[in-house]
């Protein structure tokens, strides 16, 4: 077996990649329109921002319905508060289209009101580029909520305006087929957005209860250490999983070779009717490392089949959403019967685990 390669931050950082959309002539019609309806309103200074808009928030429509017929979008007119931004329901889930006509750094500057107000947060952000004499949307990717939220008070990335933040365009999922996992099979309530306030104090109120809900997603790996797991977390002993010695190994970072891990625990998950609902076990273990270190041991089996489904891929990322984050992906061949990836890292950092088959993604997240 041979093993993967150990990558460097820098390396591992997203590229760029965007989905083209091509806007259609309808499209330039309606917006012009759009514009012109809302000129007395908002003077000549803002018409060509809503016209950007407007070809933006058509083109993307057009593009979720051409991927899903059925697919339930409302546009939301209400909030004009914020110029280079638009909005529009998603079944359940409330979309906000950052909208941009020249993208040349690689970052996007956010108002803080965005992540901080009830009136302008939503479950999910896409950064939507609008070439208009090239006729077409370049859609960047998008974020969900809790995710800017807790990048948001992970580091400082406030840009020189002091009611702005500079986020790096690393931090987007460039893949929309994920966008649209999200709107079909996730509840709303997963993602805690700010509720409705009446003053400052209570402003402060709801977005720390935001954050309190996002770091009770955190699986605490130092509470292992005495004993005390999170719900769905199983002894890996008790599980009954048969870990075969040939396994296919990777590396996020290189590390010192050893088998001892005092502190297993496996949680079972499936991928639905992708797999016809069999069940497949993500093990996580512990041990200690020098310098107050902990080693990390992720594995991925088969719980009722003999070996892992063939393009089955497991991904760790060390740091997410800063950065400095460092990724390493290892995927099932025909004959493996367990995939893994191993690692050392400080006490308090977070790490997150994904396992994707096709289309399909679980993701866990960690800290130290």
């Amino acid at each position: 077996m041979s093993n993967s390669s150990i990558y460097d931050a820098p390396k591992m950082r997203k590229k760029l990649s965007s989905k083209v959309v091509l806007l259609e002539p309808e499209h330039f019609e309606e917006a012009r329109v759009i514009s012109e309806n809302n000129f007395s309103q908002f003077g000549e200074i803002s018409q060509w921002k809503i016209y950007l808009n407007a070809l933006a928030l058509l083109g993307f429509e057009n593009y979720l319905k051409e991927r899903n017929p059925n697919i339930k979008i409302k546009s939301d007119s209400s909030t004009n508060a914020i110029n280079d931004v638009c909005y529009l329901s998603v079944g359940e889930f409330r979309l906000c289209l950052i909208i941009v006509d020249n993208l040349i750094d690689d970052f996007v500057t956010l108002p803080v009101k965005l992540i901080t107000s009830a009136k302008l947060a939503a479950h999910f952000y896409v950064l939507v580029e609008v070439l208009e004499e090239e006729e077409q949307l370049n859609i960047h990717g998008f974020l969900r909520y809790d995710e800017l939220f807790n990048y948001s008070q992970i580091l400082d990335f406030k840009s020189q305006s002091e009611d702005s933040y500079n986020f790096p365009l690393s931090l987007l999922d460039a893949e929309l087929n994920n966008l649209l996992l999200y709107t079909h099979f996730l509840e709303p309530s997963a993602i805690k957005l700010p509720v409705a306030v009446t003053s400052n104090n209570t402003v402060i109120e709801t977005v720390i209860q935001v954050k309190n809900q996002a770091d009770k997603a955190l699986i605490n790996l130092s509470k292992w250490w005495d004993g005390i797991f999170e719900e769905g977390w199983q002894s890996t002993a008790s599980i009954g999983s048969i870990i075969p010695n040939n396994l296919a190994w990777g590396y996020v970072r290189s590390r010192k070779e050893s088998n001892n891990f005092p502190i297993s625990q496996t949680k079972l998950f499936d991928f639905g009717l992708l797999l016809q609902n069999k069940s497949l076990a993500l093990i996580v273990s512990l041990k200690k490392e020098e310098n107050e270190e902990q080693g990390v041991l992720v594995q991925v089996l088969p719980h009722e089949a003999e070996h892992l489904p063939s393009g089955l891929k497991l991904k760790v990322t060390l740091n997410p959403n800063t950065p400095d984050s460092i990724s390493q992906e290892i995927t099932a061949r025909q004959v493996d019967r367990a995939i893994q990836l191993e690692f050392s890292e400080a006490p308090n950092k977070q790490f997150k685990v994904e396992v994707s088959y096709q289309d399909a993604v679980v993701t866990e997240e960690f800290i130290l």
